[in-house]
């Protein structure tokens, strides 16, 4: 136990015992919101659904207290919602929701760039196309968790090459909503390939140092992606979950 701990349990209680549970409650929520975090990107958890707190940790052998405090976490990333006499589910998401995410990616990715530009070495640009081809490498090997691993590492590390850290934390908010996004619409590639190559013209674009014209690059990455999102959206809703829809996902 460190002596901030230490000190602080003083503070509390005067015995270690408290201090020690705290720090195994917190570590139990960490893992329960990892857990509840795959189960919501793997699909296994769907669209509205209601997350039972009892049958949970009933499931995993723990209280219900690391459970509440998971997911409160994961509702305030975005990925569950909390409403009266009906208890915490998955969200949902409507086309109004899929237009706010995608815009203000547009307007967050382009201004990271804007910002990462004037700053970025010839290993930062090395760097970017590194992640290309770690990209190209999954999709050859048809390793599609890697493949998505590795795109959201590509804007993630735009946002790093800004240093402004207000850049980062909002991307890193949005990529958790949208991993679910793409779970929840079933979507899968047409073409693991294709999905990696499309971030080649964001990296040349950059390479070039022509701010104007790496901002149009990373525009119509995103608005691609968005319409693909928004068409895949609009087609699972219709199909309900009787079919499985193709179609790229570009991040």
């Amino acid at each position: 136990m460190s002596a901030a701990l230490a000190e602080q349990n003083v503070q509390f209680s005067g015995s270690p015992v408290l201090v020690d549970a705290i720090v195994e409650s917190r570590i139990l929520s960490d893992q329960v919101a990892s857990f509840l975090f795959r189960e919501l990107v793997s699909g296994r958890l769907h669209q509205g659904e209601r997350i039972n707190e009892t049958h949970l940790a009933r499931t995993l052998g723990i209280s219900r207290n690391p459970i509440r405090e998971a997911l409160r976490r994961l509702e305030e990333h975005g990925l569950l919602v909390s409403t009266p006499r009906r208890g915490t589910s998955v969200r949902t998401f409507s086309k109004n929701d899929i237009d706010d995410i995608y815009s203000l990616r547009i307007v967050l990715e382009s201004f990271a760039i804007e910002q990462a530009l004037p700053r970025m070495t010839p290993a930062d640009h090395q760097g970017l196309a590194t992640i290309v081809d770690a990209m190209e490498l999954a999709a050859n090997t048809g390793n599609e968790i890697g493949l998505v691993e590795n795109d959201l590492l590509f804007h993630r590390r735009l946002c790093e090459l800004s240093g402004n850290s207000q850049t980062l934390r909002a991307l890193l908010s949005m990529q958790a909503e949208m991993r679910l996004l793409i779970a929840l619409i079933e979507r899968h590639f047409e073409s693991l390939h294709a999905a990696a190559t499309d971030h080649w013209p964001i990296v040349a674009a950059m390479k070039t140092g022509n701010t104007a014209a790496a901002v149009a690059a990373i525009r119509a990455h995103i608005e691609d992606s968005w319409k693909h999102t928004a068409s895949s959206y609009e087609g699972s809703t219709a199909a309900a979950t009787t079919s499985v829809l193709s179609g790229r996902i570009l991040f």
